[in-house]
């Protein structure tokens, strides 16, 4: 423990790090989903202030400016559309094979997430991306004829830019694909819970 509090920078990963953890396990054991969805902002805080540690200053803002603003707005806006309420969620213990799934689910994920603490970081001899020998953000756009490196992005800025769109362009599309379906969905949703409504002659 000495050493954590000799290193300022340990001991704000060991902080932040135990907030999202607590901020996650309120997201998911939390009855009421607008206390949820204000433990998810935290947590996205608590995971911006851990890239703004290990010196991913840039990933850090975004973190603040899409997730915990944009994204959320969206998740706040989705649960008043659907009007959920405590009764509804705890409804879904009620039913045997719905416990069952949720369980597995959960023990699914412990499993592999021990796994991937035991095994550590893979492909640790690699070099990683983004990064100089020095250890400024750098990213190689392309190679001179001699091998070397010939037009060079430098900045945390440019590096993450850069590995997105060049080495991440599919990943990235596909999660712009399912929040665009997340929305719709919460708005076929919505607009089913509007005619229920209207049938029933409720205000």
């Amino acid at each position: 423990m000495v050493g954590i509090f000799d290193n300022p920078q340990l001991l704000l990963f060991f902080i932040f790090g135990g907030v999202l953890v607590a901020g996650a396990l309120g997201v998911v054991f939390h009855p009421n989903p607008i206390s949820s969805a204000v433990l998810l902002v935290l947590s996205f805080f608590a995971l911006a202030g851990i890239y703004a540690v290990i010196g991913s200053v840039f990933v850090a803002t975004m973190q603040v400016l899409v997730y915990a603003g944009a994204i959320m707005v969206l998740v706040v806006f989705v649960l008043m559309l659907l009007s959920l309420h405590d009764e509804g969620i705890a409804k879904l213990w009620n039913y045997p094979l719905k416990k069952v799934l949720v369980l597995s689910v959960v023990a699914l994920l412990a499993i592999v997430l021990i796994h991937s603490v035991r095994e550590g970081v893979p492909n640790t001899e690699a070099s990683p991306k983004g990064y100089s020998d020095s250890g400024s953000y750098e990213y190689t756009l392309s190679k001179s004829e001699e091998g070397k490196a010939g037009v060079i992005a430098e900045g945390n800025t440019a590096a993450v830019g850069s590995s997105m769109f060049l080495d991440y362009l599919l990943p990235f599309e596909i999660v712009s694909i399912l929040l665009l379906a997340a929305v719709l969905g919460a708005v076929i949703l919505g607009k089913k819970n509007l005619g229920k409504k209207t049938e029933e002659g409720e205000p």
